[in-house]
C-alpha cells in the first residue's frame, strides 16, 4: 500500500512492504535458504523482514484480525487477498501490486488515492480500536494530502482520543517527525 501511494504521489519511496499468501513459517524457512538475513521480530503478526544486499524489506502474510488490542492483535493467516485488505488501516493502504507489475485493488479504493482523500477502511471506529496509532496517523496523511474528514471520522477520532495514551512515546515521536517532515 504505502510503496504503490508513495509511487503514484511521485514521493520518495521510504520502504517497501511486501503482502503474501504464505504462512510466515514456511515463509520463513524459504526466505532463510537465500543469501540474507532474515528477522522475525513481528513473526506472531506474521511479518518476517529480509534484509538482502544492504535493502531491508517486510514480508507480511495475508491475515485477518481475530481480535484487536489496541496496538496488538490475534490473527489467522489467510490465502484471501480481500480479507487482508478488509484489515488495513486507510483505503490507500489496502492497493496491492502483483508480481507481474498490475494494480489489484479489491476494495475498489484507486479514486481515493488519486484524490489525495484519506478513509478508514470500514467503521472509522473500529479502525481506530484496533490500533490508536491510526488517529495520528490519520491526521499526518489528511495534512499531507489536504484531505478533509469526513464526519464520522472526525467522531470516531473524539471518541477514541484517550486511546493515544496508550501508546508507546517513541511511536507518537516517529509519526510527529514524520508530520514535521512531511513523509
Amino acid at each position: 500500500g504505502g510503496c504503490i501511494r508513495d509511487t503514484f504521489w511521485k514521493k520518495k519511496v521510504q520502504e517497501i512492504d511486501l503482502a503474501i499468501n504464505i504462512d510466515p513459517i514456511r515463509l520463513k524457512d524459504m526466505v532463510s535458504r537465500l543469501k540474507c538475513k532474515v528477522r522475525d521480530i513481528g513473526l506472531e503478526y506474521g511479518t518476517i523482514t529480509v534484509i538482502m544486499e544492504g535493502e531491508k524489506f517486510e514480508i507480511t502474510s495475508f491475515r485477518k484480525d481475530i481480535e484487536t488490542f489496541g496496538r496488538k492483535a490475534k490473527v489467522q493467516y489467510s490465502d484471501n487477498l480481500l480479507e487482508d485488505a478488509k484489515r488495513r488501516d486507510f483505503t490507500f493502504n489496502a492497493i496491492y501490486l502483483s508480481p507481474e507489475g498490475i494494480i489489484v485493488d479489491p476494495l475498489e479504493s484507486f479514486p481515493d488515492l488519486r484524490s489525495g482523500e484519506v478513509k478508514f477502511v470500514g467503521d472509522p471506529n473500529k479502525r481506530i480500536e484496533e490500533d490508536y496509532l491510526r488517529i495520528i496517523r490519520f491526521i499526518r496523511f489528511s495534512i499531507e494530502y489536504e484531505s478533509e474528514a469526513e464526519s464520522s471520522t472526525l467522531e470516531a477520532i473524539k471518541l477514541n482520543l484517550n486511546g493515544v495514551r496508550k501508546i508507546s512515546k517513541e511511536r507518537i515521536l516517529n509519526e510527529l517527525i514524520k508530520i514535521l517532515k512531511n513523509e
